[in-house]
């Protein structure tokens, strides 16, 4: 069974774009448009690492990782940018699901 990752992003071709990069390092991805979604797919499945836009319309991205690690402490948070290339976030993803290295 694959790792699940979670990505909030309210552009759907960001979230699409980091989708392709994500499976193919082999992770099964769920993705949300907004920080309230984010919420309900915490409670409803389990993550090794949530990738977080750094802009969000519904509230600042460092409280939503706050409250996804509060929610679920296992898991790892990214906070990225539009500049981020999608493949370099799947790679520190994968190394934080190998146990290579932290967020």
């Amino acid at each position: 069974m694959s790792e699940s990752v979670l990505i909030v992003d309210e552009i759907a071709s960001r979230r699409d774009e980091l989708s392709r990069a994500l499976d193919a390092e082999g992770f099964r991805v769920v993705q949300s448009d907004s920080a309230s979604a984010a919420v309900r797919d915490i409670w409803e499945n389990r993550f090794v690492v949530v990738l977080i836009a750094s802009v969000l319309s519904d509230t600042r991205p460092q409280a939503l990782s706050e409250q996804l690690v509060q929610m679920a402490p296992e898991i790892e948070t990214l906070i990225y940018s539009k500049g981020d290339a999608a493949h370099k976030l799947a790679r520190k993803a994968a190394k934080i699901r190998d146990g290579e290295v932290a967020a």
